[in-house]
């Protein structure tokens, strides 16, 4: 316990000097103790090697002034990194996606001060258990508009326009093409896309996208001329947001969806062993279950995430692999 009250101060102490240079000898001289001792003690408490949790805050505090707008070289220099691409390296390294996604996918308020058992909580990774998938391939092809709505500044507040929380809700489902525009088939999958890119980081513009899901090539040849198309393929992790009770709480099921987004991008991605992929666009699905046709009329929805492995993952397994396969060499050799 006496323990745990000292690295206490020394979190307290952090972020009080997040924006400073914050060296381990000074936070083990506050806390009475030789460095070499203290960083034993904060490691075991917390479960994370100091100068690693340092830059986890300032990171922490960097991530929540780029969802507000800030550029990222003001927020690099204002946390203490020497170089723009210093600052993206370790923004990337520690959340699995890059520092101009903030602005587009962030939800939420300023960093909570930190406590023992939060910061123990952070560093245990979370459960949360996405489908892991290679996508069979297939284009979305909708309507765009180009906006900057009142109270609109990441994909994650989209949810609200969509479910007749705002008046903009008309202009947006207009978006959504009919199955009746790509062909009388019958062939054109009932699922709906939502994608939100290409966000101006001055002034909070983006691009939002509101399609279908087109599956059989025949409904390919006529997408009309006024639709953009784009191709879903690769890796995915696909996230369910938990079912609405009852159907008709559209606030509850937007909550739920900023939630889950949040969820994704400060909880889940920085503790995978995978990272976003930028060569491609994330993007909602909603089936049959946003309508609540079944589940006793709840409501579900899919966010799915464009993800690839991270290097040092990958570096992993291939050693493992090679020991595995040296095993298994050995043991024949062995018969």
């Amino acid at each position: 316990m006496e323990y745990e009250i000292i690295i206490q101060s020394v979190l307290d102490e952090i972020d009080r000097r997040i924006r400073e240079n914050i060296r381990v000898d000074e936070l083990a001289r506050a806390a009475n103790y030789s460095t070499y001792h203290f960083c034993r003690i904060f490691a075991s408490i917390t479960g994370t090697p100091v100068m690693n949790y340092v830059v986890y805050r300032k990171l922490e505090y960097a991530l929540y002034d780029l969802s507000q707008g800030e550029r990222v070289l003001d927020v690099a220099v204002k946390y203490g990194f020497d170089t723009h691409a210093g600052f993206t390296k370790a923004f990337k390294k520690r959340f699995g996606f890059p520092p101009s996604l903030c602005r587009l996918h962030i939800f939420g308020g300023a960093p909570e001060p930190s406590t023992v058992n939060s910061v123990k909580l952070k560093h245990g990774g979370l459960n949360m258990n996405p489908y892991i998938t290679v996508m069979t391939p297939f284009t979305v092809a909708g309507r765009t508009i180009r906006k900057k709505l009142p109270g609109v500044k990441h994909h994650a507040d989209i949810p609200a326009y969509c479910f007749g929380v705002n008046s903009m809700e008309a202009e947006i489902t207009a978006l959504c093409p009919d199955t009746s525009d790509f062909s009388k088939s019958n062939a054109v999958k009932h699922c709906e896309i939502s994608m939100c890119y290409d966000v101006d980081p001055e002034n909070g513009e983006f691009t939002y996208l509101l399609g279908r899901g087109i599956f059989h090539p025949d409904d390919l040849k006529n997408i009309p001329s006024d639709m953009v198309s784009y191709e879903i393929t690769g890796l995915y992790a696909i996230f369910s947001t938990p079912p609405v009770v009852p159907f008709d709480q559209h606030e509850q099921f937007a909550k739920l969806i900023q939630d889950t987004w949040n969820d994704i991008f400060l909880k889940w991605l920085p503790n995978s062993e995978f990272e976003y992929d930028e060569t491609r666009r994330d993007f909602e699905y909603y089936d049959y279950r946003d309508h609540g046709w079944y589940f006793d009329n709840n409501r579900q929805m899919d966010i799915c995430i464009p993800i690839r492995q991270r290097e040092e993952a990958k570096h992993r397994s291939q050693e493992k692999g090679k020991i595995l396969w040296a095993r298994e060499m050995k043991r024949r050799e062995q018969r």
